[in-house]
């Protein structure tokens, strides 16, 4: 197999037709939708897409789990679904806990994500290790408000500072530093050595508790750029995946969840899959 040749899951499923989605939060009402149609990703590596897996081990794709491993904690695995469902979070308020207020509860333990890698129909697959953001000059194409979280990690930084700015992934941009009082842009070798230490720190997570190295990986934020890219590459990392519309055509495209709920159904849908459906 040549390097851009697609693993064999993702040739098959092209091959089908299949679409990717996106879920982060995995929420009541997404299991009233025909998942069953569709490969299945999900990032952050969050307590809820771990709690619901008994409604979701038969699906006919392998499932991916893509984990930041900072957010993966030392703790004893939780229980799962037991018919009970879970009040919906938005990633707004569980990136405040965890990247401001330092709390994890909201993630995975290593006992969790250790049970998921044991299952026949799963993939773990790696979403860096700080999931980090910095300042940029370079603007978004689709520019979305910016959350509270965000503000706040750099409510250090002068306003006068961050005016023209935007809040962006530490990996895909070189993005500053703030250094004596003014904002310093990152050199190329620091912003590469960056790169390195994090996912360096997040392949070795996998190895100590996994036995293995990843070679999927979901960009924070789906955000990416060639460096970015090339360093993945270095890692042994050949299976990338963004959001809806990549320009890289060598990357998997995905289509957020909460865009099907906007779409009407088509009535009652099949669950002999195994996918349950809400009563």
């Amino acid at each position: 197999m040549s390097n851009s040749d697609p693993p064999p899951d993702r040739a098959v499923a092209q091959a089908a037709g299949w679409r990717t989605l996106m879920i982060h939060d995995l929420q009541p009402a997404f299991f009233d939708l025909p998942l069953d149609r569709y490969r299945l990703t999900f990032d952050d590596g969050l307590y809820s897409q771990y709690y619901y897996f008994p409604l979701l081990q038969h699906h006919p794709q392998p499932l991916t789990f893509f984990i930041t491993t900072s957010l993966i904690r030392e703790a004893p695995a939780r229980g799962r679904f037991d018919g009970r469902y879970l009040p919906p979070q938005a990633a707004a308020d569980y990136s405040q806990r965890a990247f401001i207020e330092g709390r994890r509860d909201d993630f995975m333990t290593t006992a969790e994500v250790l049970f998921l890698a044991g299952q026949p129909n799963v993939r773990i697959g790696a979403h860096s290790h700080f999931h980090d953001i910095t300042l940029t000059s370079s603007h978004p194409r689709n520019p979305r408000p910016v959350s509270a979280w965000k503000l706040q990690r750099f409510a250090h930084v002068p306003a006068a500072l961050r005016r023209g700015l935007w809040i962006r992934s530490r990996l895909a941009f070189p993005g500053h530093e703030f250094r004596n009082q003014r904002l310093v842009e990152r050199s190329a070798g620091e912003w590469e050595g960056f790169i390195r230490h994090d996912t360096e720190r997040c392949v070795d997570w996998f190895q100590r508790h996994l036995g293995r190295t990843p070679d999927a990986y979901c960009f924070p934020f789906n955000e990416y750029s060639a460096p970015l890219l090339a360093i993945l590459r270095s890692y042994g990392f050949r299976e990338f995946y963004a959001g809806s519309a990549p320009k890289d055509p060598s990357l998997i495209r995905r289509t957020e969840i909460e865009s099907l709920l906007r779409q009407p159904t088509n009535g009652p849908r099949d669950v002999s899959a195994g996918v349950a459906r809400r009563e």
